[in-house]
């Protein structure tokens, strides 16, 4: 049940009932590229009280590392280093949960329906993929399964954000959750919409839906609110 602050006393018993805070970026730091007024007044709060600040975000078209230049482009301090991460994002709970949760083995890979910050993410765990942003997956050619040859050695497909969707990738993906039965469907989130800069655009939910209508079967998601984003924070 929510409760309306009222007072100063309110907000001081607040901050000293917790020791970690998990704050959202997309519509609660930041707009778009416009910093939403007092966010970085809260934060500098924060850690002037020696308080643990993590940023959770279900925006999987960027890495960690591109994450950050985000941060520092709008003036909001936040660390990537191994000693003191503070960036969570749902394409790396998606590495994590394969590598340090299910341990993918070395020698199988994963097909991406996504961007390069998914792509950076798998590559940082050490994780084989295909598909994401390969030229040859990119196309807007028909699909024909005369010439697809199914790689044996795929044993999950994650799905985020794609803003270069098509009918290929969906195809590919298909094909690899319904000929091996034990291949793994993960989504990075199920966002129907994320806020731009200029107003809602649909989001990676939106991108995972004709898989899950047409599978008839629901992915593991990784992201917010998930809890496997929580396991997959706790893992690291």
């Amino acid at each position: 049940m929510s409760v309306r602050l009222s007072s100063v006393q309110d907000y001081s018993s607040l901050l000293e009932k917790y020791d970690t805070w998990m704050f959202d970026c997309d519509g609660v730091l930041w707009h778009g590229d416009r910093l939403i007024d007092g966010a970085v007044d809260v934060l500098e709060l924060l850690r002037r009280k020696n308080k643990k600040i993590i940023f959770v975000t279900n925006n999987a078209t960027k890495s960690r590392k591109s994450y950050k230049g985000k941060f520092d482009h709008l003036g909001v301090e936040a660390h990537v280093v191994r000693t003191k991460d503070e960036i969570y994002g749902s394409a790396y709970a998606a590495a994590i949960y394969l590598s340090s949760m299910i341990k993918l083995p070395k020698t199988k890979k994963v097909y991406v329906i996504g961007m390069a910050g998914l792509e950076e993410e798998l590559h940082e765990e050490g994780i084989a993929f295909l598909g994401g942003t390969d030229p040859a997956d990119n196309t807007i050619e028909p699909f024909t399964l005369a010439s697809f040859t199914l790689d044996p050695d795929v044993a999950a497909v994650v799905c985020g954000l794609d803003t270069q969707i098509n009918y290929t990738k969906v195809s590919k993906a298909f094909q690899y959750l319904t000929r091996n039965p034990e291949c793994l469907f993960i989504a990075t989130n199920e966002d129907s919409t994320y806020p731009s800069a200029d107003g809602l655009l649909p989001g990676a939910g939106a991108i995972s839906a004709p898989l899950r209508f047409a599978l008839g079967k629901d992915p593991v998601c990784t992201g917010k609110p998930s809890s496997t984003m929580l396991d997959c924070i706790k893992a690291k």
